[in-house]
């Protein structure tokens, strides 16, 4: 027994000896397959997020440049050309080489057919960038109106061939994870066969290295995603939105605000809704844009329940929880700030993440405000600030059709100055010019918000008045000729006065041209009747009104070239009716 027991225990110490030895050998090969598993994993996850990135921010870059070409063409102030053709040359451009470089070098290894894409995608930008080019030196409208063509013609194929490296990096990026997800499994059946623990320690290996790759990778797509979502937006309002339903989804537990930066009004605005009860409501009460910190120092500003800032910003002082304010800057430019606030703190990832949003969206929310300042400016007469005629002829046509399906009444009045040729031959082009901007100070001045006035060129005006019936546009009319014969030039011994034609749907016309031309014949007998007095249209059963003075003497010349009646479909002119007193 004796001699037996040493053996015994010889025996039991090896085995727990090989036992251990066998365990500490599965222990190292589990820790070395999984930890490879893991480095293979991460390795992919960082290429490939990598390089969905480089090729997004080509894409926005390209996004960027084709807009600012585009507004190149339509842009004829020698300013703003000048400020867009360096925007081109001196940013945008050198952008575009940049990410190409990068996106070429990030494909280097990727093997002769990706390299030949990448060849293909250089050469495109070389034919955009020789449009860009042209249209920047480009002097004729007519010449940049052929190379916006041109622009368009280089840039869609260039655009879909971004597009469809995208998608392919995306399926690249799930096939290298389904080969991961293959290493994972054979290093997990190989551990299964030794012993059950290194089993389950692989198979917790490869589900940690799996959801790491899928959290590497699902906050790349969806950047993606908002970055093509964001190019869709067709104004700021819209663009607005789609930024701050972004970061709600993608910061757990946000309140996005988008906060615009209006020069004009020396105002800082949130652009979109404020929650009921938001301490943002006092304290974008009064806010000026610098009382922004975020948009004063052109840096992101941090508030929070447990740190005291030297100086404190006065709009999110007052939110509860941790708030990070991140500037909206273009070009040096600061044009707003997208505030994100939260109960608890903030991680890098999420403010990496508020970072890349809000530097995507700010050069598309520039754009699109440049757009829509330049459509505004289209469509206004610069002396009134009233609309010219083209927007005057839009708008009739638009609030008349909407009289005839909701079956009320509308009228039109024409307005012209009396005596203006006299004005401008006496006074001079600078009395006259004063003269039509008090006249259009004037129309501002008269009516509803839901009316409209605007300048049909000339001295001529016309006012669109929705939801009034003749009557009502008689005494409207009767008050705007009596404000504006209270307009006295300064140092002038002059008074101006004016002319007024009235025209109504449904009384008198049914169609724009008809009303139009009605309206017009009417303020033509203004002008033979007198002139500083309002006249009717006759309505259509009504015989023409003789266009003679009272007294049967040659009328007085009129100011502008002397329009004949319009006659109506039945061939009713105008009724007369004098001013009252």
């Amino acid at each position: 027994m004796s001699s037996a027991n040493p053996r015994v225990s010889l025996m039991v110490w090896l085995g727990c000896a090989f036992f251990g030895l066998l365990a500490a050998t599965i222990g190292v090969v589990g820790w070395v397959g999984a930890s490879s598993a893991t480095r293979t994993g991460e390795r992919i996850a960082t290429d490939e997020v990598a390089t969905l990135t480089l090729t997004a921010g080509l894409g926005r870059d390209l996004d960027a440049i084709y807009l600012t070409g585009r507004t190149l063409t339509l842009v004829s102030t020698p300013a703003r050309r000048a400020q867009l053709v360096d925007t081109l040359a001196n940013h945008q451009i050198p952008t575009i080489e940049a990410d190409l470089a990068a996106v070429r070098a990030s494909h280097a290894d990727n093997g002769d057919r990706e390299n030949a894409e990448i060849d293909l995608l250089a050469s495109r930008w070389a034919s955009m960038r020789a449009v860009l080019n042209d249209i920047r030196d480009a002097a004729p409208a007519s010449d940049r109106a052929r190379l916006d063509g041109g622009l368009v013609a280089v840039f869609d194929p260039l655009d879909s061939q971004v597009d469809s490296l995208l998608q392919r990096e995306e399926a690249d990026a799930v096939a290298n994870q389904k080969a991961a997800s293959a290493l994972n499994s054979r290093i997990t059946w190989a551990l299964l066969a030794s012993v059950a623990v290194a089993l389950l320690a692989a198979v917790g290996a490869g589900w940690a290295g799996s959801r790491a790759m899928r959290r590497a990778i699902e906050p790349a797509k969806e950047q993606v995603d908002f970055t093509d979502t964001l190019q869709l937006a067709e104004d700021e309002g819209e663009a607005h939105r789609l930024l701050r339903c972004h970061l709600e989804r993608t910061v757990s537990g946000a309140s996005v605000t988008v906060l615009n930066r209006n020069n004009s009004a020396d105002r800082l605005e949130a652009v979109t809704e404020l929650p009921q009860g938001s301490p943002l409501h006092e304290g974008l009460r009064h806010a000026e844009p610098r009382s922004c910190l975020a948009v004063r120092s052109g840096r992101a500003h941090e508030e929070g329940d447990h740190t005291a800032s030297l100086l404190g910003c006065s709009v999110c002082a007052g939110c509860p929880g941790r708030s990070t304010c991140t500037p909206l800057t273009v070009g040096g430019e600061v044009i707003g700030s997208v505030l994100v606030t939260r109960p608890a703190a903030y991680t890098m990832v999420d403010l990496q993440r508020i970072r890349d949003s809000v530097g995507q969206a700010a050069p598309v929310l520039a754009n699109l405000r440049n757009l829509a300042i330049a459509e505004l400016r289209a469509a206004t007469d610069s002396l009134t600030g009233l609309p010219n005629k083209r927007a005057a002829a839009d708008s009739l046509k638009r609030l008349l059709a909407q009289a005839l399906r909701t079956r009320s009444p509308l009228s039109l009045l024409m307005l012209d100055l009396d005596h203006f040729r006299d004005i401008n031959e006496r006074f001079g082009h600078p009395a006259g010019d004063q003269a039509l901007a008090n006249v259009g100070a004037a129309l501002r001045s008269s009516l509803r918000a839901s009316d409209f006035a605007g300048r049909n060129g000339g001295e001529e005006f016309v006012v669109i008045l929705p939801d009034t019936d003749l009557l009502g546009a008689e005494v409207v009319a009767e008050g705007i000729r009596a404000t504006i014969a209270e307009i006295i030039l300064p140092g002038l011994d002059l008074r101006v006065t004016a002319s007024v034609g009235v025209a109504a749907y449904p009384v008198h016309a049914t169609g724009a041209e008809q009303l139009e031309r009605l309206a017009d014949s009417a303020l033509y007998v203004a002008k033979r009747s007198g002139r500083n007095r309002v006249e009717v249209a006759a309505p259509p059963t009504e015989p023409a009104a003789p266009a003679a003075d009272l007294d049967g003497s040659a009328p007085e010349p009129s100011d502008a070239p002397p329009r004949a009646p319009a006659p109506s479909s039945n061939g009713a002119l105008v009724s007369s009716r004098p001013a009252s007193s």
